[in-house]
């Protein structure tokens, strides 16, 4: 009887030297727990999402509290509000929702028309003015990177929670913009850097998801 090797997932072995490098940056830095411990929970939630599990939604809820409390530490307080405020309870609805629309595992997805599309970019353009009007107040040297992030990321969030396939290629945009914010940072200050390879494999993560939810476009309904 022949065994069957079994091939371990890139994004496995990936994960694992992320850890590594985590765990590594986190002593050597010297940094703070509650600056780091929202990524180790993220690279676990990312490989879930890279494998479109509605799972990671309820996990990734309780760890916006825990980004929320990091961003603030680092001055990014666009992303703090977005994490505690948006995304948490936003994840959980998104959890609860996919839950309800799965058949057979497979979660019921939606995507715009091209005048929805416009639509989009429109609310976005609008509500990236409105928030840079309100945390203007703060001062923030990073503020028109963590605006755009924190935008971005509202949009996917909101999108994902009413399971429209549009926020996979989002949340692309949002970690390749994360890894230009975080590539500044790091230049400052190079502990930042730990946040700068979780990034990276934030993006390769939701590439793969981009991949596997546009797979599933074909049987979308256009709305």
């Amino acid at each position: 009887m022949k065994s069957k090797i079994q091939v371990i997932s890139p994004l496995k072995i990936l994960a694992f030297f992320v850890l590594i490098y985590l765990v590594f940056g986190t002593f050597f830095f010297r940094l703070h727990i509650a600056n780091v411990l929202p990524l180790f929970v993220s690279v676990v939630i990312m490989f879930l999402q890279s494998r479109v599990n509605r799972y990671a939604f309820l996990i990734g809820a309780l760890n916006s509290i825990l980004y929320a409390v990091a961003y603030f530490y680092m001055t990014l307080y666009s992303s703090a509000a977005y994490a505690l405020l948006i995304s948490f309870p936003l994840q959980v609805i998104t959890f609860f929702r996919w839950q309800n629309n799965t058949h057979q595992g497979v979660t019921d997805i939606r995507r715009f028309t091209k005048k929805g599309r416009l639509g989009l970019f429109l609310f976005m353009a609008l509500t990236w003015i409105l928030l840079f009007i309100l945390f203007s107040a703060f001062e923030s040297e990073y503020l028109i990177v963590d605006n755009t992030v924190a935008v971005v990321g509202i949009v996917a969030t909101l999108l994902c929670a009413m399971r429209y396939s549009e926020y996979a290629a989002l949340q692309v945009l949002t970690n390749c913009i994360s890894i230009v914010l975080y590539s500044y940072m790091a230049l400052k200050d190079p502990g930042r850097s730990v946040w700068l390879v979780f990034s990276v494999y934030s993006t390769v993560c939701s590439s793969v998801a981009f991949i596997r939810m546009n797979s599933k476009k074909k049987g979308a309904r256009k709305i």
